[in-house]
C-alpha cells in the first residue's frame, strides 16, 4: 500500500520520521505508519510521541473522518516495542503505558468516523490502536494474524486490550481470547466480530473511504459497564479463572491476572480498568515467569539470526533437494523442504518402500509434494541431501559412500542422525567438509527445532546452508558441535533414565508422568519414551553409554520393555497400552515386582528427575556442544518442551546470566 492510493493530490500536513498524515480533497485524513529502519511496525515511545502529536492536529482541526494505514507491505502494526519494554524502569513504563491509554481514548473520542485499515499482522498495540477506532477493515492477507497476543510472553495488553475487546466481542469470547493470547486470520476474525469487513488487498483503502463518508456511522463500543454486565461479568471471570487453573494451574500468572483486570473494569469502570491493565503489566514484568517468557521472545524471534552468526560462512543457493529415506521422518523432512519451493525428490531402496514412503507423502494436506523414486541417478542434480534411514551406522556409511559417487562436488551432504557422530558418518566421504548434521525432532510438521550440527571438519558455508535451509523450512536452527547425543537427547537422557529408575523403585507411570506435568512440562516421562520409541530409546542409552560412560546405562524396565515387543506407541503397548481409540491407560502386564508399589510426593519426583538433567546441563556447556546458555535454553524449550516460564534448562539451573530487564539494557545474547 502507498500513498499515491488516497484520492487526489494530498496536502501534507507534517512529516514526522515514523507517522505522518495527510488530507485528501474530500477532507479525509490518513495516519500512515512507517517506522524508519524497520522491516515491520512497533510502537515505541518516539513513535507514540509522533502520534500524540497527529491526534493533537486531527483534534484542532477535525477532518470528515480518519484513516490509520502502513506503509510497511503485508503488515500493520505488530505490538508495542518489546525492546523498550524490557529495559524500562517501573516509573518510565508506566508513563509509557500511560500515555498511550490516553492517545487512544483521544483517538476513540475524535468525534468524527475512524477505520483501522489492517493491511496484514495486527497484533498487540496495532490491535488496541484498531478497537480505538469505530471501524475495522481488513486485508485478506495469506497467513497474517490478528489479535492480542500478550499472555503467550507472560504480560499483557496496556493500551485498553482489556477494556475494548471484551465490549466489542462479548466478555465470554472476549475473555478467552485475551487469557489465551489466540490470534485469529482474517476470516475467523471477521466471524467472532474483532472487524467489520474482510477485503482484498487492493481495495482496502477504497473501502475505507467508503467508511468514513457512510452517513450512518458505527457508534463507539465503549461504554461504562451497566450492572447487569458486571454480574454476568463475574460469573464468565470465575469460569475463567477455572478452565485456565486446568491448563496450567498457577504457573502462568499472566492469563490469571488478565481476567482480574477484565472484572474491574466492569465492577469499578473503565479508568479503573485501565489503572489495573498498567499496574497488573508492569507486576508481570517483574516476576520470574514475564521476565523469562519475554526473554525467550527475543531469544526465539533471534534464534535464525543468532544461529547464521554461530554458523559462519555463506550459505550455498538451494534450489533442489533430496532426502535418502521416506520413512516418518525422511517423508516429513522432504514436506518441509517442498513447502519451501524447492524441487524436492525421495529415494527409496526398492519398490515396496516407495510406494509406502509415496502413501505417507500423499496423506498429508496442501502444500507441494516431494516426488518418490528408486532412482539414484537423481541425486546427481541436488544441491543439498539430507539422510534420513534408520539409526545404524554401518547403514548410514553405506548411504554416505554412495552419495559420494553419485552426488556434485559442491552438493552440501547432511545426516539426520539423532546420537550419532557426524565425523564418524563423514569419514565414509572423499569431501568431510560437506557433511553436516542436520537432526530434525518428531513430528516434523510440529516440532521447531532443529541441530545444525557442526563436526571438527565442517566447513562454514556447509554449516551455513544447513541453518538457511532449516530456516526456510520454518524451523529454528541451533547450531551445536558434533558430541555425543548432540545437545537435546544429551540432557533429556538421564532425566528419561531416572524416571526409570524411579519406576523400577515401584512409582506408578501414571503418577511420575503427572507429577512431572504438575511441574510444568508438557508430557511425562514415560508418555515420552513411548512416543520416541523404546527400541529406538534403547539405542540412544547404548550409544550414548558407551561415549559417555555410567549415567547413560540403559534402564532395565526400557531393557525389558523391548525384548517384550513392547516399543510404545507404534507397537500399541510400551509403558503405556496405546488403544486406537480411547486415551493410552498404564500397561497392566508389567511383572507385579515393579510398578506401583509406592507413593512418592511429587515435587520429590519432580526433584529426582530434574536433577541429573540439570548436571547434564552444566556438563553440555563446560564441553562446549553448544556456545552459551542461550542456546541451550533455546533448544531445551524448543526440543524438550522445557517450560519457558521456568526461563529453560540453563536458566532454571543457574547456569544463565539473570534475565532481570532492569539491571540490563540490552536483550538476550541470542537476539543481539
Amino acid at each position: 500500500m502507498t500513498r499515491e492510493k488516497v484520492k487526489d493530490a494530498p496536502e501534507i500536513i507534517a512529516m514526522p520520521q515514523n507517522v505522518r498524515f495527510e488530507r485528501d480533497a474530500d477532507r479525509i485524513a490518513t495516519v500512515w505508519f512507517d517506522v524508519q529502519g524497520k522491516s515491520v511496525n512497533a510502537v515505541s515511545s518516539a513513535v507514540m510521541a509522533e502520534l500524540d502529536a497527529v491526534v493533537r492536529e486531527l483534534e484542532a482541526d477535525p477532518p470528515v473522518g480518519v484513516i490509520f494505514a502502513s506503509e510497511k507491505p503485508g503488515t500493520f502494526i505488530v505490538g508495542g516495542d518489546l525492546f523498550e519494554i524490557w529495559n524500562a524502569d517501573e516509573a518510565g513504563l508506566d508513563a509509557f503505558l500511560a500515555r498511550g491509554q490516553q492517545v487512544f481514548d483521544r483517538i476513540a473520542a475524535l468525534g468524527v468516523t475512524t477505520v483501522a485499515a489492517l493491511s496484514g499482522d495486527t497484533l498487540g498495540g496495532g490491535y488496541e490502536l484498531a478497537l480505538a477506532c469505530r471501524h475495522r477493515i481488513v486485508a485478506d492477507v495469506p497467513h497474517s494474524r490478528i489479535g492480542l497476543p500478550e499472555t503467550a510472553i507472560g504480560i499483557i495488553p496496556g493500551w485498553g486490550g482489556t477494556l475494548r475487546l471484551p465490549r466489542l466481542v462479548g466478555i465470554e469470547a472476549g475473555l478467552k481470547l485475551l487469557v489465551t493470547g489466540k490470534t485469529l486470520g482474517p476470516q475467523e476474525a471477521l466471524q467472532l466480530g474483532m472487524v467489520d469487513e474482510v477485503v482484498p488487498p487492493d481495495r482496502l483503502l477504497d473501502e475505507a473511504r467508503r467508511r468514513v463518508l457512510d452517513p450512518k456511522p458505527r457508534p463507539t463500543t465503549m461504554h461504562p459497564a451497566a450492572e447487569e454486565d458486571a454480574t454476568a461479568c463475574a460469573e464468565s471471570c470465575d469460569r475463567s479463572r477455572a478452565e485456565t487453573r486446568a491448563r496450567s494451574g498457577d504457573h502462568l500468572p499472566a492469563p490469571l491476572r488478565i481476567v482480574d483486570v477484565v472484572e474491574i473494569s466492569y465492577r469499578e469502570g473503565l479508568a479503573a480498568g485501565a489503572d489495573a491493565e498498567r499496574r497488573v503489566l508492569i507486576e508481570l514484568l517483574r516476576g520470574d515467569a514475564g521476565r523469562n517468557l519475554l526473554r525467550f521472545f527475543f531469544l526465539r524471534s533471534g534464534g535464525k539470526k543468532a544461529a547464521a552468526q554461530r554458523a559462519g560462512g555463506r550459505p550455498r543457493d538451494v534450489k533442489r533437494a533430496a532426502v535418502i529415506g521416506g520413512g516418518t521422518m525422511g517423508a516429513g523432512i522432504a514436506l518441509a523442504l517442498a513447502r519451501t519451493g524447492m524441487d524436492v525428490q525421495v529415494i527409496e531402496a526398492d519398490e515396496a518402500a516407495s510406494a509406502a514412503a509415496s502413501a505417507r507423502i500423499a496423506a498429508t494436506d496442501g502444500g507441494k509434494k516431494p516426488l518418490v523414486t528408486t532412482d539414484w541417478s537423481t541425486v546427481a542434480m541436488a544441491d543439498f541431501i539430507v539422510e534420513a534411514v534408520v539409526e545404524s551406522l554401518p547403514v548410514k556409511l553405506d548411504v554416505f559412500r554412495r552419495l559420494d559417487d553419485v552426488v556434485r562436488q559442491d552438493a552440501v551432504l547432511a545426516s539426520n542422525t539423532s546420537s550419532l557422530g557426524i565425523a564418524a558418518i563423514a569419514a565414509a566421504t572423499r569431501h568431510p567438509e560437506r557433511v553436516i548434521g542436520l537432526h530434525f525432532f518428531n513430528p516434523v510438521a510440529k516440532m521447531p527445532l532443529v541441530e545444525v550440527v557442526r563436526a571438527k571438519q565442517s566447513s562454514a558455508d556447509a554449516v551455513a546452508t544447513g541453518v538457511a535451509i532449516a530456516a526456510r523450512a520454518g524451523k529454528i536452527p541451533v547450531v551445536v558441535n558434533d558430541a555425543p547425543g548432540f545437545v537435546v537427547n544429551r540432557v533429556l537422557f538421564p532425566y528419561l533414565r531416572e524416571a526409570a529408575a524411579v519406576f523400577d523403585e515401584g512409582a506408578a507411570v501414571d503418577d511420575v508422568d503427572a507429577a512431572v506435568r504438575g511441574w510444568g512440562m508438557p508430557m511425562g516421562p514415560f508418555a515420552l519414551l513411548d512416543e520416541i520409541g523404546l527400541d529406538t530409546s534403547l539405542f540412544i542409552f547404548e550409544s550414548l553409554a558407551a561415549a559417555l560412560g555410567g549415567r547413560f546405562a540403559t534402564p532395565p524396565s526400557v531393557a525389558r520393555a523391548v525384548a517384550c515387543g513392547w516399543l510404545g506407541r507404534k507397537s500399541g503397548r510400551g509403558f503405556y497400552d496405546h488403544p486406537q481409540d480411547g486415551r493410552p491407560t498404564p500397561n497392566s502386564e508389567w511383572p507385579l515386582a515393579s510398578g506401583g508399589r509406592v507413593r512418592f510426593p511429587p515435587t520429590d519426583i519432580a526433584d529426582r528427575l530434574l536433577k541429573p538433567m540439570m548436571e547434564e546441563a552444566r556438563l553440555v556447556l563446560a564441553d562446549g556442544v553448544v556456545e552459551s546458555a542461550d542456546a541451550l535454553d533455546l533448544a531445551s524449550v524448543l526440543g524438550i518442551g522445557f517450560p519457558a516460564f521456568r526461563g529453560g534448562l540453563a536458566t532454571f539451573a543457574g547456569l544463565a546470566e539473570s534475565p532481570d530487564r532492569y539491571s540490563s539494557k540490552r536483550p538476550p545474547k541470542e537476539h543481539s
